[in-house]
């Protein structure tokens, strides 16, 4: 089922409401007896498209993605130290250098190559969820400016065009506000209808039915405001099922989980340039809010999330999209550092973001501090949310970071691999 997200979204204003192993004695005995992770030997990059021909794929980690359990600061004390309950231990990380590793169930992102950008925040954090997805849909760090459009939207509006069906689509229950645009049209396509506009199984019944959808949804100037924008809605909605409907065909290898299912119909997406989509939104159904049973709960996570984009990399890649498509990762905030008394772990405030596609392999900008936490024991951002955003929007789209976020915030050089 397709839902609209139109122009402003109606500026927004109802989204904002809407067993313990690790531990510092088993880091000494791993790091003494165990032996050292292999490094990491990824593939070389593939040097990324033309601008005009980039796509974007944002996979949204909301609920508070622990960035120091995905990427593990396997070399530093201070980690095992505060972490007694919830560390992971040395000797089982995919090394990704001499101070990072990669959590043990990301295997195929391992094989694959990653960037890594860690400290990934604001400088004035705020411990709400909604608060913060706030922020990270709008693009505004601070919580003050209140935009009316979303990041992704005013991205949308930049590089796509306004007479496509569709330039950008969230693959989940509904419009997510970060694709709130002006100019272009964004919607949101359910994964398990392939973006189908419902119909009834009779082909007589389901011909009926579309004609009396077109007849209802026919333009009326003496309609009112809401009526009318209900009517653009469907109607843009039932051009797009028409796209969708013709989309080049799944491919196997997608593990059965709403991740797989969600970057196996992104593949598709993208893999069609006649609706002019530019950028996916992809958010993750998996609670990172793990407050109890981290160990347990964020293995399973990175399990899943490993397979699924295992195979939507090589999906891409026998696409011919390889060089085409960044794929990006970001969560509202991270978890504090010290672990709680449950095996869980308390919010925080900076996490850690993945980047995949032509990118450098590796570590990137500034790795917090362990030792100057701020009053809540959360990391220090190292990397402002509108540095990381102007890395998408300039950095891989060449779109002038100051057209779509405030001020002139800089992208974090060498990550993308565009010569």
């Amino acid at each position: 089922m397709i839902s609209l997200d139109r122009r402003r979204f109606l500026g927004l204003t109802a989204a904002g409401t809407f067993a313990a192993v690790g531990g510092y004695a088993a880091w000494q005995l791993g790091t003494e007896f165990a032996p050292a992770p292999t490094p990491l030997r990824a593939p070389t990059p593939p040097v990324a498209a033309p601008p005009d021909q980039r796509k974007l794929v944002i996979i949204e980690m909301a609920g508070g993605n622990d960035g120091l359990s995905m990427v593990v600061p396997y070399t530093d004390d201070r980690y095992y130290a505060l972490r007694r309950n919830t560390a992971i231990e040395a000797s089982r990380v995919h090394r990704i250098d001499d101070r990072l590793g990669l959590h043990p169930e990301l295997e195929q992102v391992a094989l694959g190559g990653a960037a890594v950008l860690a400290g990934v925040g604001t400088a004035a954090p705020d411990l709400s969820h909604f608060e913060m997805l706030q922020r990270w849909w709008t693009g505004d760090p601070a919580g003050t400016l209140r935009p009316t459009t979303g990041f992704l939207g005013r991205l949308c509006d930049v590089v796509g065009d306004p007479a496509a069906p569709a330039v950008g689509v969230s693959l989940g229950g509904g419009p997510s506000p970060a694709l709130s645009a002006e100019r272009c049209t964004t919607l949101s396509m359910d994964p398990d209808t392939g973006g189908a506009f419902p119909m009834p199984d009779d082909p007589a019944l389901a011909a009926a039915w579309l004609a009396a959808q077109h007849a209802m949804n026919h333009p009326d100037r003496g309609a009112g405001a809401l009526l009318s924008t209900a009517r653009d809605s469907a109607r843009t909605a039932l051009r797009f099922g028409a796209v969708a409907a013709a989309l080049p065909a799944a491919t196997d290898g997608y593990p059965d989980s709403h991740l797989g299912s969600q970057l196996s119909l992104a593949a598709r997406v993208l893999a069609d340039d006649q609706h002019g989509i530019r950028i996916v939104h992809v958010p993750m159904a998996d609670d990172f809010d793990t407050h109890t049973d981290h160990l347990t709960r964020y293995a399973s996570i990175m399990r899943q999330f490993d397979a699924a984009i295992g195979a939507f990399r090589a999906d891409l890649d026998r696409r011919g999209l390889g060089s085409r498509v960044l794929i990006a990762t970001l969560s509202e905030f991270g978890r504090r550092v010290p672990d709680n008394d449950s095996g869980g772990l308390d919010h925080g405030a900076a996490s850690t973001a993945l980047l995949f596609g032509p990118v450098r392999p590796g570590g990137h900008g500034e790795q917090p501090s362990l030792r100057t936490l701020d009053r809540d024991d959360n990391l220090k951002a190292t990397v402002d949310m509108s540095e990381f955003y102007a890395t998408i929007a300039e950095g891989w789209f060449t779109v002038p970071a100051e057209l779509v976020l405030p001020g002139r915030p800089k992208p974090v050089p060498g990550i993308i691999v565009d010569r």
